[in-house]
C-alpha cells in the first residue's frame, strides 16, 4: 500500500500512513519513507512532519507546509492544541472507560532491557495520560479474547498508547514489545534467525485528528483499515457495546 492524502489544504496536509512505513529516515540505508514520499509528491515545497507514527502504526498525521505553518503547529502541538484519537485492539476486556494516569521512560535507564526504544511506568518520571472507552470485546479463534478500544493520548510519549495498555494488563494485540518478552522482538529483528519475518503488525491505527485552524475547526477521521478490520470481523461478539461498533470499526 502507498501513502494517501486525505486533505490537501494551502497551509497543512493530512496523510493516512499505511502499516509499515517509516516516516522519516532513522538510518542511512536508503529506506524510502512517507517524508520521501510526500517531497515527491510536493517538490519544491518545505514540508515538516508536526505529527509522528511508529512504522507499524497506520493512519491519520499532520504535516505542515512552509516553514511560518511548521512554528505554529509546532506551538499548538506544545499546547496540546492538536487532540488525536487511536483504535486498538487490545487482548482482554479493559473497563468501559478510563484514564490510564501513569508516568513512562525508558525502561533500560532504570533496570535491564534488551530492547533500548521499550518504555515503561517508572514512578517520578515523565508524566503521561491516555483516555480510553472501550467499544467493544469478542472472541477471536486464534488470538482469544479481544477488544476495540478508543484511546486519546493527552501526552505525547514515545509508545505512549502502547505502553499503558501493557501496564493495566490489556497489550495491544500483535505488539512484539509489549506485553512479551524481549526474545519476541530480538528474533523478529535478527535476520539470522529461523522466524518468519512477516509477522502482523501490532494493533494501533491513528483515525481522528482535530484542531482550530485560522478560527475554523478542522476534523479528520478514517475507519480501521482491511488488516485490523479482517481480525475484528472474523471475531465473535460476547458482549453489547458501550457504543456503537458499525460506526467505528466498519
Amino acid at each position: 500500500m502507498t501513502p494517501a492524502v486525505i486533505s490537501e489544504e494551502q497551509d497543512f496536509l493530512i496523510v493516512d500512513k499505511p502499516a509499515g512505513w517509516l516516516v522519516h529516515p532513522t538510518r542511512p540505508d536508503g529506506t524510502f519513507t512517507l517524508i520521501d514520499w510526500l517531497r515527491d509528491q510536493f517538490p519544491d515545497e518545505f514540508l515538516s512532519l508536526v505529527s509522528r507514527l511508529d512504522r507499524e502504526t497506520s493512519g491519520l498525521l499532520l504535516v505542515a507546509r512552509g516553514k511560518i505553518n511548521a512554528s505554529l503547529f509546532g506551538k499548538m502541538q506544545q499546547r496540546r492544541e492538536i487532540q488525536k484519537s487511536y483504535l486498538a485492539l487490545v487482548h482482554g476486556r479493559p473497563p468501559e472507560s478510563g484514564v490510564i494516569d501513569q508516568p513512562l521512560d525508558r525502561l533500560g535507564k532504570h533496570r535491564p532491557s534488551q530492547i533500548y526504544v521499550r518504555q515503561a511506568v517508572i514512578p517520578d518520571t515523565y508524566p503521561a495520560q491516555t483516555e480510553y472507552r472501550t467499544v467493544e470485546t469478542r472472541t477471536h479463534p486464534t488470538i482469544g479474547e479481544i477488544s476495540l478500544v478508543e484511546a486519546t493520548p493527552k501526552t505525547g510519549r514515545l509508545h505512549q498508547i502502547r505502553a499503558h495498555f501493557e501496564h493495566i494488563g490489556h497489550a495491544v494485540v500483535h505488539d512484539k514489545i509489549y506485553g512479551q518478552p524481549d526474545r519476541v522482538f530480538l528474533n523478529y529483528i535478527d535476520k539470522d534467525t529461523d522466524i518468519k519475518q512477516e509477522m502482523a503488525r501490532h494493533s494501533l491505527h491513528s483515525s481522528k485528528i482535530s484542531f482550530f485552524w485560522l478560527n475554523s475547526p478542522i476534523l479528520c477521521e478514517i475507519p480501521i483499515p482491511a488488516d485490523l478490520s479482517a481480525i475484528w470481523e472474523g471475531s465473535d461478539p460476547i458482549s453489547v457495546a458501550v457504543s456503537d461498533p458499525m460506526e467505528i470499526a466498519k
